[in-house]
């Protein structure tokens, strides 16, 4: 049996059957996606032990869910989209005929997109306070790039790329295993060039103290989200961002400062431009109200 479905067998009565294709699922989803998905399908048939996939009403389901009732409407949507996702590939493959997940209500949750952006002086102050070259270019890479914190763990010296008069590229490995190519500020790509002349590492952003006998390996995300917190502190930034506070700042800002709206769409990686367009409306420096007449 595969390592994906070996990882399932402590699913009550599971069939060889239905651990096969919760496994072929799994395995094409992300690493940090499998970890979250298989904790919740491994929780969904517990709760039911004598459920199959070939027996799962919509009831089970909305049953489930509901039972975290306590938990926020974020993580409430989290097992929706994951006991979704597997039902669609589930009824896509033809294992089931009809797909129960698709009757699921969207639990909505309030945007709060807005309050996970810094001030052009708080990342300022994060990355010029930090004496740490490596953690200093992590930061840099972050808000001028936007990428994920995923995507910079894997980050090559291969990824840089140069263009053609004086202009740099970095190619990201993104969502699905697709490529995009970021064009760098000629600042960045001077810093990154600078950064790889003595580095021994195929990855750009290593260990910095590996055990002894050991290849260095690449940073992980836990790490690079310690570098950033650890970053915030240091500059007293009121708040404790994550790696992702920082793609959401780069969005805005850059948007702010008249960036097209399909060139920052092309830079983060959305496939669509709509989940771009949210950042449009986080700090809007209009509105309706400004055109009314005061009332003194």
């Amino acid at each position: 049996m595969s390592n994906q479905n070996h990882s399932l067998e402590v699913i009550p009565g599971r069939n060889l059957e239905d651990l096969a294709i919760i496994g072929s699922w799994l395995f094409q989803k992300s690493a940090k996606t499998q970890r979250y998905y298989r904790r919740i399908v491994k929780e969904f048939f517990n709760f039911y032990p004598q459920l199959y996939l070939k027996t799962t009403q919509v009831t089970h389901l909305a049953l489930f869910i509901k039972t975290f009732g306590e938990h926020s409407d974020s993580t409430r949507n989290t097992y929706k989209n994951a006991l979704s996702s597997l039902f669609s590939f589930v009824h896509k493959s033809g294992y089931i005929e009809r797909n129960p997940a698709v009757l699921l209500e969207t639990i909505k949750t309030p945007d709060r997109l807005y309050s996970k952006v810094l001030s052009r002086e708080q990342i300022e102050q994060m990355i010029l306070k930090e004496s740490h070259a490596r953690n200093k270019l992590i930061l840099k890479v972050l808000y001028f790039t936007g990428v994920r914190v995923d995507e910079i763990c894997k980050l090559r010296q291969s990824s840089i790329q140069r263009g053609s008069e004086e202009s740099f590229y970095l190619l990201v490995e993104g969502k699905g295993k697709k490529v995009r190519s970021i064009h760098l500020p000629a600042h960045l790509a001077r810093d990154l060039f600078d950064f790889i002349v003595d580095l021994s590492s195929d990855y750009l952003f290593t260990s910095t103290r590996p055990k002894a006998g050991q290849i260095e390996k690449p940073l992980n995300p836990s790490q690079i989200f310690r570098i950033v917190r650890r970053a915030a502190k240091v500059a007293k930034v009121s708040v404790e961002p994550s790696p992702h506070w920082l793609r959401h700042t780069c969005a805005t800002h850059s948007i702010e400062a008249g960036a097209p709206i399909h060139v920052v769409q092309k830079t983060l990686g959305h496939e669509s431009i709509s989940t771009t367009g949210k950042y449009l409306d986080i700090r809007p420096k209009e509105s309706a109200g400004a055109y009314l007449i005061e009332i003194k």
